[in-house]
């Protein structure tokens, strides 16, 4: 069982407002303690914002239940009418996400009505508080999150995912059902790709001046989502297309393996020149043998067109007309890479003249 550092970072949260509470001699440590851990956000952005709804929601929860319960008691039927309140006026102001504690605000300043009940419902108020702050400070202070690391090795992960199917694919080594199972692991992977990105360009765009650096880094990630985007629609094109209507034994068929094979290679070596291992190449190209692949297989490609057009036998087998999304499938994500290599080519030798 794995312990990420959100999970250990509410845990921190809640003994630091536990530990404040004892402290300062404030009962009951509950509504802290539960206030901290609903407080944790994934990033330091995040949780500033979070801070300043909570302050908000929670000073409109502690204003109408002191009121409420001074003008008209603390009786169950006037708590449940000051909680709908409370939560028509969140949701009014577009505080959602506080709403859950405002509403634990209410029920804990207007939990009693006896005694000096100012007092009491500014120490429950006080203590909501502590456990907000409690995590911020802990989120903001303890563990930041790096999510371009972690989000560069999701891309690259998924990239080497797809490099396995489509091999597998047209070498029509996996079984279909086995094939399929895989691919929609990668689907739903892709969701998880897309929060890191939102959160990595809060993380370097909301609380940090933007540099020529990390902008041209959100770019290239963005490009390299892109391209596996782009995997995704050749790996659906291929499945529909190569088996089920276009025949292995055709003369383009090893070309199409081959061109595969060495564009995979190609966008694994990009990955590796991001991230430091493989050094840049001298010009943001694709490798010339890959170049010169490209243009035989639409040379090969074009040229059956006039020997399907005169020969009536060849149109009705549909060759042809399945290999079109095959080819431009593969020639649009050779763009696509070629795009990515020049971002990346162009990046590794501005941080070259930086050092």
């Amino acid at each position: 069982m794995r312990v990420g550092a959100r999970i250990l970072k509410t845990a921190i949260a809640l003994i630091l407002a536990l530990l404040v509470c004892q402290w300062f001699n404030l009962e009951p440590p509950i509504f802290a303690a539960i206030a901290a851990t609903l407080s944790i956000q994934p990033t330091v952005y995040r949780t500033l914002k979070h801070l300043k709804e909570q302050m908000e929601a929670n000073i409109i929860g502690a204003a109408l239940g002191v009121t409420a319960t001074y003008f008209l008691g603390a009786e169950p039927l006037i708590v449940g009418i000051v909680v709908m309140l409370v939560i028509m006026i969140n949701l009014h102001l577009k505080l959602e996400s506080s709403l859950v504690l405002s509403v634990l605000t209410v029920i804990a300043v207007m939990e009693t009505s006896s005694g000096n009940y100012l007092y009491f419902a500014s120490n429950r108020f006080l203590l909501t508080i502590v456990g907000i702050f409690s995590a911020a400070l802990v989120n903001a202070l303890f563990i930041p999150p790096h999510y371009e690391r972690k989000l560069f090795k999701e891309i690259s992960e998924t990239g080497e995912k797809f490099s396995v199917l489509m091999r597998t694919l047209i070498h029509n080594e996996m079984e279909e059902k086995a094939f399929r199972e895989e691919k929609e692991k990668i689907k739903k992977g892709f969701k998880n790709i897309e929060q890191l990105y939102d959160l990595y360009t809060e993380e370097v765009t909301k609380l940090r001046k933007v540099t020529y650096s990390s902008q041209k880094r959100r770019v290239i990630l963005k490009q390299m989502i892109t391209v596996l985007y782009k995997e995704m629609d050749m790996l659906r094109t291929f499945e529909r297309h190569i088996y089920s209507s276009f025949k292995p034994g055709h003369h383009l068929f090893p070309l199409i393996q081959n061109q595969l094979e060495a564009l995979t290679e190609c966008h694994k070596n990009i990955l590796m020149t991001y991230d430091g291992i493989l050094k840049p190449r001298e010009d943001w190209h694709l490798p010339i043998e890959v170049i010169e692949k490209n243009n035989l297989l639409l040379h090969e490609f074009m040229a059956l067109y006039p020997e399907v057009k005169s020969t009536p036998q060849k149109e009705d087998d549909g060759q042809w007309r399945h290999l079109f999304p095959v080819v431009a499938e593969i020639l649009e994500y050779a763009n696509q890479l070629e795009h990515l290599n020049k971002l990346v080519h162009a990046f590794c030798h501005h941080q070259g003249e930086e050092e």
